[in-house]
């Protein structure tokens, strides 16, 4: 590791304007970040320590594959799709291991081998029978036994699959490894689950709850008990606009074969019509600068506020307007994290809490599910307060390895959000000491209570114990591997006359390795 004897503590004016420049959205956008990414906020107890992304990678290793066994649609979409994948994509796209992408081909080949034209249940409509190979379920007691296919379930499970195609088709390297399956995915979404939808499409067929004496609440979600896209709930329609706007890209590069005559029409019209859609029922709350959202304001739920939960469908379907300049903008993606940071978050980090319903009102549901926002860690480039909150919680509070993927998730997008925002180092060990013990010098310290610029800890994965012969150098590091303990053994170091120094390094590749803590001389 390099000398460390330049190092100076990062000041927040520089913060503030290096954040100016930060990107938002793991390669999902390439907007610029807002300006103030980091204000200053006060040190907490225990400050953050966990490195996420390994504990991603642990979860991983024993849980990924859990949901891919069966043919439930549901499970695949809820599972796998609509978590592991996305996050195997935005490991991925910042990290660069092609690890991730193998583990999510492998995923992708054993859920499109579980489509079926004929479902695999007992009792089943007959129209579903319809030459159109796809995923359903009847898992929910309100149409149990009958079988049904929602148009939510199959936009969460083909979005990530379109997206590792663009990913795939825009990336001369990865084209050559993963053109052959980018191929064959789109084709296989478009002839079975686009045509299938494409045959049956209307964004409102006029009718009334009493057209359907069936399905109750959820009237209209299915293929063939179909109201419209307009009647669903916003994220269960934006679901499925992610995958339009991706092939509506993908429909403009050179690799785009046509399936169909007038799918890359239906693919510009539909997407851009279900984020505009989206966007106008956006809620400006102009004191706190910020958006808030009803869960489905034409559906049977018009009153009801969104939940933090399903809010990461709708951030993800604002990020892919941005992206293609559709109805979003920058300032639309800001307002979304002043959505966290002033109406979810309680504004503490010592006992951070967070409500339920984006917009409130307080619900019992807060502390069972307030924590569940992962989805706005995708804007943590403009308020990294967004990370700050939710690993000071899942720090205290949350053992990865007892929840499924919808919690799971929330570790991977805090490793990301660390790689891709974090650009500040730990500050520097505290109360440095040396004492020979016979024949050797044992160094102790205390772990630094803050960032370098003063403000609340990110991330500290361990420290770096450097040496001379004179206290101004030049200094050399004693150790490759950064220390998780705060002391350090110099074998043999008493027979002579050392200065010793230390430094904090953090979690991000290469770490930010912090300023150095006050010199002090072997006794």
């Amino acid at each position: 590791m390099a000398d460390s004897s330049g190092h100076t503590a990062v000041s927040l004016p520089l913060r503030l304007f290096l954040s100016a420049f930060l990107p938002v959205g793991f390669g999902w956008t390439d907007v610029p970040a807002a300006s103030e990414t980091k204000p200053p906020s006060v040190p907490f107890e225990g400050a953050v320590s966990t490195d996420w992304y390994e504990t991603f990678a642990t979860w991983d290793r024993t849980y990924g594959d859990n949901y891919l066994d069966g043919r439930d649609g549901g499970s695949f979409a809820w599972g796998p799709s609509a978590y592991v994948q996305r996050m195997y994509l935005n490991l991925y796209r910042t990290f660069k291991e092609q690890v991730w992408l193998d583990k999510l081909v492998e995923q992708v080949d054993r859920i499109l081998i579980a489509r079926s034209d004929v479902p695999p249940y007992e009792v089943y409509d007959p129209r579903y029978v319809d030459g159109y190979g796809g995923w359903g379920q009847n898992r929910y007691r309100q149409y149990r036994p009958e079988y049904t296919e929602w148009f939510s379930d199959d936009g969460l499970i083909i979005s990530p699959i379109l997206a590792f195609v663009e990913l795939v088709w825009e990336d001369p390297s990865l084209h050559a490894a993963y053109g052959t399956k980018a191929d064959e995915y789109l084709r296989a979404v478009e002839e079975d689950v686009i045509a299938k939808w494409h045959a049956n499409w209307a964004p409102d067929t006029g009718w009334t709850a009493g057209d359907s004496s069936r399905y109750g609440e959820d009237a209209g979600y299915h293929v063939y008990e179909w109201s419209g896209w307009k009647r669903q709930p916003l994220n269960m329609y934006l679901s499925f606009a992610d995958g339009l706007v991706t092939l509506r890209r993908l429909s403009r590069l050179p690799y785009y074969k046509t399936y169909k005559e007038g799918f890359a029409r239906f693919y510009a019209d539909q997407s851009e019509q279900m984020l505009r859609h989206f966007h106008d029922r956006l809620l400006y709350d102009p004191e706190a600068e910020a958006y808030t959202w009803k869960y489905g304001p034409e559906s049977h739920w018009p009153d009801l506020m969104e939940d933090v939960g399903h809010a990461f469908i709708d951030i993800q379907a604002a990020l892919q307007g941005v992206r293609s300049g559709l109805s979003f903008t920058r300032k639309d993606l800001e307002r979304m994290a002043n959505t966290f940071v002033r109406r979810v978050w309680n504004g503490s980090l010592e006992e951070p809490s967070f409500e339920y319903y984006i917009g409130g009102p307080a619900s019992k549901l807060d502390a069972e599910r307030g924590w569940r926002g992962w989805g706005f860690l995708y804007l943590a480039g403009y308020d990294y307060r967004i990370w700050e909150s939710m690993a000071a919680y899942f720090e205290k509070e949350i053992s990865i390895q007892a929840w499924p993927a919808h919690v799971a998730a929330t570790a991977a997008m805090l490793g990301i959000a660390a790689q891709a925002y974090d650009r500040w180092p730990p500050g520097a060990p505290l109360h440095v000491e040396a004492r020979r013990i016979g024949k050797d010098v044992r160094v102790t310290w205390r772990r630094p209570e803050t960032d370098a610029d003063s403000t609340a800890l990110t991330g500290l994965k361990g420290y770096i114990v450097y040496r001379a012969t004179a206290a101004e150098g030049p200094f050399a590091p004693l150790n490759d591997v950064p220390l998780d303990t705060t002391r350090y053994v110099d074998r043999g170091a008493a027979s002579g006359s050392f200065h010793y120094r230390i430094t904090a390094v953090d979690y991000r590749r290469p770490p930010n390795e912090g300023p150095p803590s006050a010199v002090v001389l072997t006794p």
